[in-house]
Parts: C-alpha cells; sequence; structure tokens
C-alpha cells in the first residue's frame, strides 16, 4: 500500500557550486546524512551507490543520491576546457513527521534526459535567487518532480539498520566499536554485518570512516581548522592515520585538497 503523503516539510537545505581544473579525472568516496542532487555543469559525474553498476550523467546532467548510502563518485572533467563545473542540492525532507523521504521512495541515479530541460530550469531558479521563500518554494517544485520519478518501497524498513546509522551520525566523534553497533541494532557482530552490508553495500567500519571523512571535507573548505584539528573533529584520534585514509579516498592528501579546491568553491 502506497502511503498517503498529508504533510511534507524540509528540515535542512543547503546549496552550492564549486569548480576545479584538472587533466584527469577526480575520484570521491563519501557519505551524506542527506538526500543529495548534484548537477554536472561542465563535465560530467560517473556515480555508483552502494557499490552498485555505475552510471554516468552526461553533461548538464544530474544524479540523485539518497541520504546514508556510500556513493563513489567519479569528476570527469571537461577534456576541451579540463574544468569541472558542478551544482549541488542537499536537503533533508521529513514526511508525515514520521518518515524520511528517501526511505519510503527509491529514485534512478541519473535523471533520464527527458526531463534534464525541466531540472535544469529548476536549478537556474534556485540558484539565481536569495530569496528563502522563492527556495523553498523551487526546492518543493522539485521534490514533487522527485517524488513523481520514484518508486514507493513496500518493504518494512530495516529499523535495526537505521538505528545503526543514525548512531554512527550522531556519535562519529567519539569511540565507535562494532560491539556497540551491534547492541544498538541488538543483535550479534557476525549478524549485524551481514545486514549492514545488504542494506547499506559497505561495511559498518567503511561507512563511518566515508562519513567521517565527508565532514572533514567540508571541514577542509569552509574553515581555517589544521589538519589535526579536524582529525580529532571529526572523531580519527590519529591524524597521520587520518591523512592517510583521506589520501586513500580522494587520491589527494587533506592539505592538498584544500589548496586545490577551496579557492574554487563557494
Amino acid at each position: 500500500m502506497v502511503l498517503e503523503i498529508k504533510n511534507a516539510e524540509i528540515r535542512l537545505l543547503k546549496r552550492g557550486t564549486f569548480t576545479f581544473v584538472s587533466d584527469q579525472p577526480v575520484r570521491h568516496v563519501k557519505v551524506l546524512p542527506y538526500l543529495s542532487i548534484a548537477q554536472a555543469m561542465e563535465g560530467s559525474y560517473e556515480i555508483s551507490l552502494g557499490g552498485s553498476k555505475a552510471e554516468q550523467t552526461g553533461e548538464g546532467g544530474f544524479f540523485i543520491a539518497p541520504a546514508g548510502i556510500e556513493q563513489t563518485i567519479v569528476h570527469h572533467p571537461d577534456p576541451k576546457s579540463g574544468k569541472m563545473r558542478c551544482r549541488w542540492l542537499f536537503i533533508d525532507v521529513e514526511i508525515n513527521k514520521a518518515y524520511k523521504l528517501d526511505t519510503i521512495y527509491r529514485f534512478p541515479t541519473v535523471v533520464k534526459d527527458d526531463k534534464k530541460a525541466e531540472w535544469n530550469r529548476l536549478f537556474e531558479s534556485l540558484f539565481s535567487t536569495e530569496s528563502i521563500w522563492e527556495v523553498h518554494s523551487i526546492c518543493y517544485k522539485l521534490l514533487g518532480h522527485l517524488e513523481q520519478m520514484g518508486t514507493p518501497v513496500v518493504k518494512p524498513l530495516n529499523h535495526g539498520m537505521e538505528a545503526v546509522t543514525s548512531y554512527m551520525r550522531e556519535h562519529y566523534t567519539k569511540n565507535i566499536t562494532v560491539k556497540k553497533l551491534a547492541s544498538v541494532a541488538n543483535m550479534s557482530a557476525s549478524n549485524l554485518y551481514a545486514a549492514f552490508k545488504k542494506q547499506c553495500g559497505t561495511s559498518p567500519v567503511s561507512y563511518l570512516n566515508h562519513y567521517r571523512l565527508s565532514i572533514a571535507e567540508r571541514l577542509l573548505l569552509e574553515t581555517d581548522d589544521t589538519i589535526n584539528q579536524i582529525s580529532y573533529a571529526v572523531g580519527i584520534k590519529d591524524a597521520l592515520y587520518f591523512s592517510k585514509l583521506f589520501k586513500k579516498t580522494y587520491g589527494v592528501s587533506p592539505r592538498d585538497y584544500r589548496r586545490s579546491h577551496r579557492n574554487n568553491t563557494k
């Protein structure tokens, strides 16, 4: 039975753009705590969610990624200009004062070609206004299109895994053990691993690390905190291990990432 939507509330909304120059594709792996929609304005995205087959957006195309799923993103700069220009929307929507939108619908990873023009028009409007009323009005229109594209989830949500991911997102600054996560889910550590892998497409430890690195990425671009301070702030107490993990995931050191992206991010 399809859930009747009687109330939809935007709880969080962030938007932004970035540009970088590279002669090679750049790969990122991240886990975000909110639904994300991104458009490749110049260049293109290659996107895989939860270990699924990678899909291509093409230039001007969009991808949609639900909260809590590992995103493997490859940025492909335009071969002529060497630039990758993107704009993104992070949004957290509560339905009927009880559910997250992306837990009751499954969305296509890439917006189909016949929908691109309308989505581009809405994004143009969204990024050309500073009026909070217009921003929310445009986002609700986007959500209407998104809901029409979605497939209702008919199977019951795995509340144990929801509890685990919520716990990690709320306590990522602390030392989190698999034993503790298993107790949150009320199951054994081995059963937790299998259930988590099936639902989220990755292991609990990998999910936690990528979530921490996603927070660290934002801190690198938005603050003047040192690498040591950022490492500690995201719950990784060993700055050397943090830098090693960051480079393995993003392909460059935290310092180089900040240097190459910060001036081109807004």
